[in-house]
């Protein structure tokens, strides 16, 4: 793999992103829109479909990426904004063109933050020597995956089991292991403060979420999430940095 911006455009990668993310879009779309009847949730999956579409381009492009997660996510926006309204879901049922505009320009920012976490996960933006301060690029990037795996999970989670704390909390699990894991595995060094810090940045975002756009959690779970958040995705970290050697 280079590093530096590659000189030409990455076919691969924006046709792979592509496929993913309308995937991802249109189906967390439809499985929270049948699911709830307001906006805030449905629309969190979409915008963590946008997130998964730049990752899959940061993951399959060869050096950074700018051109490749622009093309596929501007497309996905236009499918979006056309599509939606003619699937007739509950959740959407109060959306406007001007919701759907609105979704598809943050999606297409929040696809940039995707795919320069998706070339964290390749090594594009690696450096050769272990450091030895705190690598803020992993917190960040690692935020943004937790982030995206717990709605992605949660959303799954809900449907089947139905909308109650032990689905979300099972979600959060995942999703901060997970996040630990794939700091550990990938980032060179140790880097289990890393993953602390982004397993508490993802939690108090979920817990925003919660707030925001569902039930207001308790102080006892708000506490319980907090703890769970830095310890799960430090396990995570050591697990991966073992899988790693």
């Amino acid at each position: 793999m280079s590093n530096g911006v590659t000189g030409s455009l990455d076919l691969k990668s924006v046709a792979g992103s592509l496929i993913i993310g309308l995937i991802a879009v249109f189906g967390l779309g439809w499985m929270s829109g049948t699911t709830f009847a307001a906006l805030p949730f449905p629309v969190l999956s979409l915008l963590s479909g946008f997130i998964l579409t730049g990752m899959v381009a940061g993951l399959l492009s060869k050096g950074e990426t700018i051109s490749e997660p622009v093309i596929s996510s501007v497309i996905v926006s236009i499918a979006l904004y056309f599509f939606l309204p003619g699937l007739n879901l509950q959740g959407f049922a109060d959306i406007h063109p001007e919701h759907i505009l609105l979704i598809g320009l943050n999606g297409i920012m929040l696809s940039f933050a995707g795919a320069w976490a998706g070339e964290m996960l390749q090594g594009t933006m690696e450096t050769s020597e272990e450091v030895k301060h705190l690598e803020w690029g992993w917190v960040l990037a690692g935020t943004i995956l937790g982030v995206m795996v717990s709605i992605l999970v949660s959303t799954l989670l809900i449907i089947v089991l139905g909308f109650e704390f032990t689905p979300l909390l099972i979600a959060f699990v995942i999703g901060l292991f997970l996040t630990g894991f794939l700091i550990g595995y990938r980032s060179a060094g140790v880097t289990i403060m890393e993953a602390a810090l982004a397993g508490l940045f993802t939690l108090v975002i979920n817990v925003d979420i919660l707030t925001l756009a569902l039930v207001p959690p308790g102080f006892d779970e708000i506490m319980l999430a907090l703890i769970l958040g830095g310890v799960l995705s430090m396990i995570g970290a050591w697990v991966g940095e073992k899988v790693q050697g």
